[in-house]
């Protein structure tokens, strides 16, 4: 097991590089995620500053008070035309609403409109108007039913506020925690395998090296499966940590969600595309200088073009077309629809698993590659 004993030991001796990399990637992912806000986004509504001149101290028109605070700030204010200036002038509110004596029979059993004052340029008087003709328009249909004025100011009062959740437009909801995670593995995975790869490679071919192993007494077809055991090996282990760690952060919200083995399956379909990529790459490069040059134009050019980084809706149509010849693009594709979708089933999974396949298809074809390459070479 000479080979694979070498392989593990400059694998070794590059385990700084694979900790600089885990350490940007749990950074990167901390980062978005916190841009991205709450997990559970929550529809709240606008608050405006709405005063108040009421000539009318029945249960109605208290009624209508409280409902508009229930949702914006309330300023009772006096009838003085000079105050009343002086407040929307500073913006001490914005919008300013008359209810007159009289108002269960001027306004509710009547038509007359309430008046109103609001500051020019502004939606929020649009806004509040909503709000009161709502608010009207039900005390109607409860006085249109025989109610009494004080039991139309108790059922306003039972009425519930609306809580809005957003969701996805498939169901699923906000995007969830761990979904971020997967989104920015690319970037981790294709670095750290390309970057160990290259410096196991071209240590293999340096100096004498070469010509010795062809002496050597192990043979050749053996040297081969040792090295490609010792890849796979470290692309495992390095996949095992990713999962780990995903298990480690999110627990039984990742476990539980009903998708982690798709999850899973997605990344393990990355990971192998991957490491036949970082072989192709070690065949090529010839020191550490182009290593890092190929190794950054590779990561940071996928993770740009195929929605790691950015989001592929935010992509012209030309970019998202050029993208779908790259294996991360296919591996985001799948993200994306394992994060829309809370159940992934009927017409859903085959898309998951024609993304899956694809990458699998790449690897094969990287693979090919490598293997051209180094027969020229030979």
């Amino acid at each position: 097991m000479t080979v694979f004993k070498a392989y593990m030991k400059i694998a070794k001796k590059n385990i700084w590089l694979i900790l600089m990399y885990m350490g940007i990637f749990i950074a990167v992912t901390v980062m978005f995620q916190a841009f991205a806000g709450d997990r559970e986004r929550e529809y709240t509504a606008q608050s405006v500053s709405v005063g108040v001149i009421t000539e009318d101290r029945g249960s109605a028109a208290q009624s209508l008070i409280r409902y508009i605070g229930s949702i914006n700030e309330v300023t009772e204010l006096s009838d003085d035309r000079e105050i009343l200036q002086e407040n929307l002038f500073y913006r001490n509110v914005e919008y300013i609403v008359r209810i007159p004596d009289g108002f269960m029979e001027r306004c509710i059993l009547g038509d007359e409109k309430l008046q109103v004052t609001t500051v020019p340029g502004t939606y929020s008087g649009y806004y509040v108007e909503r709000q009161i003709t709502n608010f009207i328009n039900f005390a109607r249909t409860y006085a249109a039913a025989g109610f009494s004025e004080e039991e139309i100011s108790d059922a306003m009062e039972q009425r519930e506020s609306a809580q809005v959740e957003l969701t996805g437009q498939n169901g699923g909801g906000a995007e969830q925690a761990y979904a971020f995670y997967y989104r920015y593995l690319p970037y981790l995975i294709l670095c750290v395998l390309c970057y160990v790869m290259g410096y196991i490679l071209m240590g293999f071919r340096r100096g004498s090296l070469p010509d010795r192993m062809a002496a050597s007494a192990v043979p050749a077809r053996r040297q081969k499966l040792e090295g490609l055991l010792a890849s796979g090996v470290i692309a495992i282990a390095l996949w095992g940590i990713c999962i780990l760690l995903s298990v480690v952060i999110y627990g039984s919200e990742l476990l539980d969600s009903g998708k982690v083995h798709l999850y899973f399956a997605n990344s393990f379909a990355l990971l192998l595309s991957a490491l036949a990529l970082a072989y192709l790459v070690g065949s090529l490069v010839k020191n550490s200088d182009g290593l890092s040059g190929i190794v950054n134009i590779l990561s940071l050019g996928m993770c740009f073009t195929c929605g790691v980084f950015v989001e592929m809706d935010l992509m012209s149509s030309g970019v998202r077309k050029a993208a779908q010849f790259l294996p991360v693009y296919w591996y985001e594709t799948v993200n994306n629809l394992l994060s829309d979708y809370k159940t992934i089933s009927g017409n859903i999974m085959p898309e998951v698993m024609g993304g899956i396949g694809i990458q699998l298809v790449f690897a094969v074809a990287f693979v090919c590659v490598t293997l051209a390459v180094s027969k020229k070479r030979s």
